[in-house]
């Protein structure tokens, strides 16, 4: 069965979400599959690194998360980075790309640009990271993303919500005339 054509996923193919942690990605993919698979498609959601276990994805995962629990004292951004490339690399030769090519849709949660945007943040030489990901770019062939989703939560929505429980906290949108922003900020400014 296929999805009417007006869901752009219908047919086979990657489907990526990336931004940034705590975005809320993989609720986003989660319901997203849960849509995907009411409408009848052949779907996997995947997540770079994998949690699998047994994968050189679960290994790397639970590196990066404590590398003392492997025996490491530390590890540069470069040589994390280089170890999340080796697991996309691995999850696109032995399933990725055949699940593609047996025509089921592939939702990712995460792709190379988390690579490139944690490396730079974590201090990685940017040079070295565009030849990292220039090597997963190759893996990855004549696949090339049907869409990508770029998943946003301010950090600003996060405080907002948690400062709430201290003191009034109100959202004011700021997409009209500025008259009418101030006049929203006055009613909700009472005493002043």
């Amino acid at each position: 069965m296929t999805a009417p054509s007006a869901c752009p996923a219908a047919s086979s193919g990657l489907i990526v979400f990336e931004g940034v942690d705590a975005a809320g990605k993989s609720t986003v993919c989660a319901r997203y599959l849960d849509a995907l698979v009411d409408r009848g498609v052949t779907v996997r959601l995947l997540s770079f690194p994998g949690k699998e276990p047994g994968t050189l994805g679960e290994f790397v995962y639970q590196l990066h998360g404590d590398p003392q629990v492997k025996g490491f004292d530390r590890l540069t951004s470069a040589s994390l980075q280089a170890l999340h490339i080796a697991t996309h690399l691995d999850a696109i030769e032995t399933v990725i790309v055949p699940s593609l090519e047996a025509g089921e849709t592939i939702l990712l949660d995460r792709y190379w640009w988390s690579t490139w945007v944690y490396g730079v943040v974590g201090g990685a030489d940017p040079k070295v990271l565009g030849a990292l990901i220039e090597a997963e770019r190759l893996a990855w062939g004549r696949w090339q993303p049907e869409l990508v989703f770029h998943v946003l939560r301010c950090e600003y929505d996060v405080l907002a919500e948690r400062e709430a429980a201290n003191y009034p906290v109100f959202v004011l949108s700021n997409d009209g005339a500025i008259e009418e922003t101030v006049s929203n900020a006055l009613a909700k400014s009472h005493g002043f």
